[in-house]
């Protein structure tokens, strides 16, 4: 979900869609220059020679692929091995476009990516928020073109060679292959996947994202690639029976009449049947993601006078769709009726009707400027859309869900909202909203992605207790395995917490449970104990696991580790402003600039210098003193199942290194984003026009033990992202960062360690 602030840029930014233009694309905000590099045209083959092939990277650059070999080589670069085909398709070009945002101009990033300019920008908008990702800017950059190096250019390249050499032979040695988990699911294996349905004391609903699922249009890859047959068993032995994908109503109807439709809905109607049909197989219900119904660009309601009664509130060039006129409600009704008679077994939809996307005049509040709308309750219109949507949905499928989700409601009308919901509506709230904390001797109120945070908060409670009063079942909303507090693993091994939220919903009573939004949805240990929860069995629980999954012999420190880690979990410094903004996906992967960049940090995309925007609400000492208190506790456990290792064997002890590894993983983001957060700190006390030279002195010391002690974490960091291929990786974000990227960290923190050496 996303900070309204987003949505309302995102939704001006849409217009570029219609136009065939893309988004930003007459900015002028000069991009960075990465002056650790010899030139733009270094940087540009250091950061894509481990995915974009050599011959691809001349024909842009307008020079021979020997000569690209050559800027390569003089930085110490290895011969270029096989480029993976992964980086030019949809489950892995956001890693390439967001390492060139600020070294091409954009006809250039199309011939990178080999796409349309079509294409690029209606995946810009439309797969989850990209351009809002990358700063809803496009930083302006000349083409780029070769030049042959200087001697100067060549004296550089050179010490970033010997600089590199600093790392010694694992600098450049083989890593596992990014995205080698995913041929890890691809079958399923010959036993049986139950899950855990039958348990009774559990939730009736399991739902959960894809691990590696493509956000935008999944269901035209007629092998079904996102939803391969070993994911849906591992996610079903884990429990899960719901899996949910993302969906706009047009692209699954023909037009209807003067109404939005599409040519290829049959296939993606194909295609669905194939997934029900598939999940079925394991147990597995499909469920579609409705923030409907979506709006269009102006132009769509005034080239047609039987649209011009349709056309809500505009934001920007994008109209709403008015759902106080009938004929769209029963459009919205009809459709989706036609889809779940189609689609015989489909489970059911979730509906978001007050946020993402506009969509009803109501949707982002501003129905006041409608003529129709502005007669009429928030309350009445948020219910009429989501009245219209359960008809057509059990109309098409009497059996299938309708769960209705209270994010971005009015919370003065949510009372009323939902007594006025159909009976068969199921009620979905975030669990942890609104909870009150306390981190470092600093007050705050958590708003979503939090397990740091146990819920379930006060509005969750009392929006629960107005769905019971009205009949209506209840399902929480939570982030199991991972949140935006850090993503860059599979899952945070903080189980006491997961067993805590677990057993607060039982006592809750709760139904349903959705385990994730995009992220978080790798087959876990976490997944395993919150399902299979049993009211009141939190500590025998906890025991059955960790004996199950790592042996009689271990399971005690397995134990002690998850407790060190939950503990020191509960110290992290949450605020939604630092789990959007913060640092903590790509850790020490982000480079150290000599000058602040100008750039603030973007929703879970390139986080720049923007310390200030990182620590949110908490003084930098206090906010870096929190994420010192995290790692330490990740570090202890990570040592402690070090140990244990030595006396484990078999597959247990290729358990317990997994886990070990990535309960590091998340120890050296977490001490990295405190360093960062040091460094930049002191920088910008450097820099100050009002600073004394003791404050200058002073800051310079802690520049250079915050460098060094960077250094240390990536020479820490890099074996162990070469070693697991998940690490760093997240479905709508694909890879936050490569290992060749921790060494650009290094470059740029030499470079930082020279110039503090010369003041």
């Amino acid at each position: 979900m996303k900070n309204i602030l987003y949505i309302i840029f995102l939704c001006l930014a849409a217009s570029f869609v219609e136009a065939q233009t893309l988004p930003g694309e007459s900015g002028t905000k000069p991009a960075i220059d990465y002056d650790y590099f010899p030139s733009r045209m270094h940087a540009f083959v250091w950061r894509n020679w481990t995915v974009v092939p050599k011959e691809k990277l001349a024909g842009i650059l307008g020079t021979s692929p020997k000569n690209v070999e050559k800027v390569a080589f003089s930085m110490g670069l290895p011969k270029q091995g096989k480029i993976q085909p992964e980086w030019s398709t949809s489950r892995g070009y956001i890693t390439v476009l967001r390492r060139n945002w600020h070294l091409l101009p954009y006809d250039q990033l199309l011939e990178l990516l080999g796409v349309s300019r079509e294409e690029l920008a209606f995946r810009l908008i439309e797969d989850d928020f990209l351009f809002v990702k990358l700063g809803n800017v496009k930083p302006f950059c000349e083409p780029l073109r070769y030049q042959e190096p200087t001697p100067e250019m060549n004296r550089r390249a050179a010490i970033i060679a010997s600089d590199i050499k600093d790392l010694g032979k694992g600098a450049f040695a083989k890593e596992t292959p990014r995205f080698s988990f995913v041929k890890e699911f691809q079958k399923a294996k010959p036993i049986q996947a139950t899950g855990t349905s039958s348990n009774q004391d559990g939730f009736d609903l399991r739902m959960i994202y894809s691990y590696f699922a493509d956000f935008g249009d999944p269901l035209l890859d007629t092998e079904l690639t996102s939803y391969p047959e070993g994911l849906l068993q591992r996610l079903s032995s884990e429990g899960v029976n719901g899996i949910w994908l993302h969906s706009v109503l047009r692209m699954l109807v023909p037009e209807l009449g003067a109404f939005p439709g599409d040519a290829k809905a049959p296939q993606r109607i194909d295609g669905l049947k194939r997934l029900v049909e598939r999940a079925a197989k394991y147990g597995i219900k499909i469920y579609l993601y409705v923030n409907e119904p979506r709006a269009m660009h102006h132009d769509f309601f005034e080239s047609n006078p039987l649209r011009a009664g349709w056309g809500g509130v505009r934001e920007g060039d994008l109209q709403a769709f008015c759902t106080s006129n009938p004929d769209v409600l029963r459009w919205l009704s009809s459709s989706l009726e036609q889809v779940f008679r189609q689609v015989q077994g489909l489970g059911g939809v979730f509906t978001i009707t007050a946020s993402e996307n506009l969509t009803s005049c109501a949707s982002h509040g501003g129905y006041g400027q409608c003529d129709k709308c502005r007669n009429h309750s928030f309350a009445d219109l948020i219910v009429g859309v989501n009245m219209a949507i359960s008809e057509g949905v059990t109309r098409g499928n009497p059996e299938a869900k309708v769960l209705v989700w209270d994010w971005g409601w009015m919370d003065n009308e949510a009372e009323n909202i939902i007594h006025n919901l159909p009976k068969n509506c199921w009620l979905m709230s975030v669990s942890e909203w609104s909870m009150p904390i306390e981190r470092g001797g600093v007050a705050s109120t958590v708003g979503e992605y939090s397990i740091s945070s146990v819920g379930p908060g006060p509005r969750a409670l009392r929006h629960w207790a107005y769905a019971r009063e009205a009949g209506l079942k209840t399902v929480a909303k939570v982030q199991v395995n991972v949140t935006w507090e850090i993503a860059a693993v599979p899952a945070i091994p903080a189980l006491e917490l997961v067993a805590s939220h677990a057993g607060n919903l039982s006592e809750q009573h709760i139904d349903g449970v959705m385990l994730s939004w995009s992220l978080g949805g790798y087959p876990s240990e976490n997944l395993n104990l919150f399902q299979s929860f049993r009211k009141g069995q939190k500590e025998e629980m906890l025991d059955q696991l960790a004996l199950s999954m790592y042996g009689a012999n271990a399971a005690p420190n397995v134990r002690k580790a998850w407790k060190l880690c939950s503990d020191a979990f509960r110290e992290y410094p949450y605020h939604i402003q630092t789990v959007y903004n913060g640092p903590q996906q790509v850790g020490p992967a982000n480079p150290f600039y000599l000058r602040p960049t100008g750039y603030p940090s973007t929703m879970v995309g390139i986080p720049y210098d923007a310390v200030d925007t990182w620590r949110a609400v908490y003084p930098v000492s206090i906010y870096i003193s929190q994420l010192e208190k995290c790692s330490d506790g990740f570090f202890k456990g990570a040592a402690l199942l070090k140990e244990t290792q030595k006396k484990a064997k078999g597959e247990f002890a290729e358990k317990l290194e997994t886990k070990r590894l990535r309960m590091e993983v998340v120890g050296i983001h977490l001490r990295s984003v405190a360093e960062q957060s040091r460094f930049t700190n002191a920088r910008n006390r450097y820099l100050s026009a009002g600073s004394t030279e003791s404050e200058k002195k002073t800051s310079i010391v802690e520049m250079r033990q915050a460098a060094q002690k960077e250094l240390e974490l990536i020479k820490s960091l890099l074996p162990l992202v070469k070693k697991d291929a998940t690490i760093g990786y997240e479905s709508s974000n694909h890879y936050f960062y490569l290992p060749v990227d921790l060494l650009e960290a290094h470059i740029s923190i030499q470079a930082v360690l020279k110039w503090i050496d010369e003041l």
